[in-house]
């Protein structure tokens, strides 16, 4: 009698641990949610933690109650788990590093002799200096445009990659990774190199609109690197990416401030208007480059891709040929 009840006992508890994982699996997204979202009221009760940190932890419970439409049914959690780790490795890699480099190639542009100065020619062209932005302008407006600047340029790709592991999207990771920094400082850096150009305000000889309080020395080699615009190319490649999301409401969100970080670098006299169209011209180049070689590696990988990375693929061959079904 005890070693049945034992049994019993044994089975039960089972019979919870399994459901308790299934309902886990299935709804892990809203308890990531729930975490950020209390600990977003939580933060609000603190007056000394700025803003701008508020809306960081907002953004995560935006991404993570929004989730649910575009999680993948498709995929095998162990392989993706150790790719996300390969994956965020090299991310955090080009983190720490990728600034000394930006740094370097800086004070080597400003010791070599200029090839091409586009300052008089860009100051000479009516409205390139984007002043129909600033007809109505206010400290709150400044403010916001500030602080969408001061994040617009990491921010953005790191939430869209967040959200693409939070719905166990590895090709959305690799697709918002490409797209952004990884090609595109290849694609930028000869324009950089060949195009001597300053920001708006340093030109033009106004207030450095993000009050930096620069040095003369250091404001002439920070405003360097103007055309084109990488704050818009990584934005706006960000935003066309973004389009193709399911959620409608983190489409709006995030594309809103995608366009908030563009139109920012006008607002503060950071960019010039032509500096915003090469910036949108090399976003789309870019996010099609990014699919042609996605599109190319997902051929070449095809079938390991379905044997160690899909699950429920059912494989066919017929005469030689490759050929395979899903079973969602």
């Amino acid at each position: 009698m005890e070693k049945f009840i034992n049994k019993e006992i044994l089975g039960t508890a089972k019979y919870i641990l399994t459901k308790f994982v299934e309902i886990l699996s299935k709804y892990y997204f809203v308890f990531i949610g729930l975490f950020f979202l209390h600990k977003a009221l939580h933060l609000i009760s603190y007056p000394s933690i700025s803003l701008t940190s508020k809306i960081y932890v907002c953004m995560f419970v935006l991404i993570c109650f929004t989730a649910y439409k575009d999680i993948r049914q498709d995929i095998k959690l162990i392989p993706f788990l150790i790719s996300c780790f390969i994956f965020f490795m090299f991310v955090f890699f080009i983190n720490k590093h990728g600034y000394q480099f930006w740094g370097k190639m800086l004070r080597w542009q400003m010791r070599k002799s200029i090839i091409v100065n586009l300052n008089p020619i860009f100051r000479s062209i009516p409205f390139n200096d984007g002043s129909f932005t600033r007809i109505y302008k206010s400290e709150t407006l400044t403010w916001f445009f500030r602080m969408v600047y001061n994040n617009g340029f990491v921010l953005p790709v790191m939430l869209a990659i967040y959200r693409s592991a939070l719905i166990k999207d590895f090709g959305k990771m690799i697709r918002y990774a490409l797209s952004a920094h990884i090609l595109q400082v290849f694609l930028i850096t000869p324009f950089y190199l060949v195009f001597h150009l300053q920001e708006v305000w340093y030109v033009l000889g106004q207030p450095d609109g993000l009050n930096r309080h620069l040095t003369p020395h250091a404001a002439a080699g920070i405003t360097l690197n103007c055309f084109p615009s990488m704050h818009t190319s990584i934005c706006f490649a960000m935003f066309l990416l973004v389009l193709k999301e399911n959620s409608r409401i983190f489409k709006v969100v995030y594309g809103f401030f995608c366009l908030s970080v563009i139109y920012s670098t006008l607002y503060l006299e950071i960019h010039w208007v032509l500096d915003i169209i090469g910036g949108m011209v090399l976003a789309y180049v870019t996010v099609k480059l990014s699919g042609f070689i996605l599109d190319k590696l997902k051929m070449l990988l095809e079938k390991p891709l379905n044997i160690f990375y899909y699950k429920n693929v059912k494989t066919i061959y017929v005469n030689n040929y490759y050929l395979y079904t899903m079973k969602n």
